[in-house]
């Protein structure tokens, strides 16, 4: 073991304000100025941490948020380019060690055992390579914590946020934890957090110091578990293994103003069905079950589901079925703001049964021409080829909310119309 690493090797790495540091690195200009993302839905999704110095945060309404700040830089989300550059986060961070564990779009675990002789370098030196690495390539910021558990590492790497990093060993774990609330504890929620006060522990030390047995008797095996590991003592395992797959797929867009025309409407829930469809395809699996929800002015919905006469992943096949629970489910008259499509039931397209009289020459040509379409709309961006009924779409008048990324108007050299293809250059982050 590496005596400058003893038993101190986990490492969590969480991006500082990720979705509106991106656009900020997308766009330099807009660095030490108060940016939300959100504008699409009129909430905001994020915030940077100007914005959140001035009360702005995430569930606010835009009109609130402009009412605090009038010099508030509104920008959609971008999810595509959010992917791309946690995508890259995780790169990064695989150059440090193999052993990671993406938790989140913006969060990951790594284990740095082993590493020692090839880093060559104590946590204090990893932790200042991995941020300035990060930050010189990615023109982003990000807060690491470095400890004996998964649990004690993730709270590290809340201590010194935004860009800032701690690394607290065996001997100096009781420190850290007396300044830790209880209801800031990773796996600490609501209804546990008040059974702990009520016995008067208000802090992760003093959950640490309470008996085993009173411990599984409050909180069970996963307050256990975290209990453990606030003590030093490892019960979360690292989960390295990538996701390959997903017991469901679910799409939901929106739109504003809201609406009352029927085809409008219908053509946002086969948007919806669209790319749920062409994710399972991108997965290799087929749905037994389609889902529909339509949602009033008032954010109230109802919605209603059926099962696939045979699994599949084929938009044609679904089609039907999504317009007979739309059929079912809209009401004349009545006015909606949003539309959401759930797949369910999935299973990898190798472990279909087949049937002898299943795969007709029609069949097989709807296999190959969605193939088609789905190599088209990589090549030339979402919706490239879509169908007909999607042109109802544009019975919609536009909306501020409709704005799109800046960058979808400058695309670079090799990318597709919506699609990020290539890894974005930025100048470096003076931060």
């Amino acid at each position: 073991m590496d005596s400058r690493y003893q038993d101190c090797t986990l490492l969590h790495v969480d991006a500082d304000g990720f979705f509106a540091a991106v656009e900020q690195a997308l766009d330099p200009a807009l660095r030490g100025r108060p940016v939300v993302t959100g504008a699409e839905r009129g909430i905001i999704a994020a915030a940077s941490y100007e914005a959140k110095a001035l009360g702005i945060k995430r569930g606010l309404q835009l009109h609130e948020a402009r009412a605090r700040c009038p010099d508030l830089v509104v920008r959609p989300s971008d999810y595509e380019a959010y992917s791309l550059y946690s995508q890259r986060l995780f790169a990064i961070l695989r150059r440090f060690t193999p052993h990671v564990e993406e938790y989140s779009i913006d969060e990951a675990f790594a284990d740095l055992t082993g590493c020692g002789s090839i880093l060559d370098a104590p946590p204090e030196t990893v932790a200042a390579n991995l941020r300035d690495t990060v930050s010189r390539e990615l023109g982003l910021t990000v807060s690491v914590g470095i400890s004996l558990t998964k649990t004690l590492a993730k709270l590290c790497s809340k201590f010194r946020k935004p860009n800032g990093q701690t690394i607290v060993r065996r001997e100096h774990v009781p420190l850290l934890l007396a300044r830790i609330p209880i209801d800031k504890v990773w796996g600490i929620g609501p209804a546990s957090t008040a059974r702990l006060r009520v016995r008067g522990v208000y802090t992760a030390a003093a959950l640490a110091g309470m008996e085993a047995t009173d411990v599984l008797r409050l909180l069970h095996k996963p307050g256990y578990d975290t209990w453990s590991e606030l003590r030093g003592r490892r019960a979360i395992a690292l989960d390295t293994t990538r996701r390959v797959s997903t017991d469901s797929i679910m799409k939901g867009h929106t739109f504003a103003p809201p609406s009352r025309d029927r085809d409008f409407i219908f053509s946002e829930a086969l948007r919806n069905l669209g790319s749920a469809m062409a994710k399972l395809r991108r997965h290799r699996q087929l749905a037994r079950e389609i889902g529909l929800h339509l949602r009033f002015a008032d954010y109230t919905g109802w919605g209603d589901a059926a099962g696939f006469p045979l699994p599949t992943a084929l938009d044609t096949e679904a089609i039907p079925l999504l317009r007979g629970l739309f059929d079912r489910l809209f009401i004349s008259g009545s006015t909606y703001r949003a539309t959401t499509v759930w797949l369910g039931g999935l299973m990898d397209e190798m472990c279909r049964q087949r049937d002898l009289f299943e795969e007709t020459p029609e069949r097989l040509g709807q296999i190959r021409l969605h193939e088609t379409i789905d190599t088209l709309n990589a090549r030339y961006g979402q919706c490239a080829v879509a169908p007909a009924a999607l042109l109802d779409a544009a019975r919609k008048p536009w909306h501020p909310r409709d704005a799109t990324p800046a960058r979808y108007d400058t695309p670079l050299k090799g990318e597709g119309a919506r699609h990020l293809s290539i890894p974005r250059l930025t100048p470096p982050n003076p931060v």
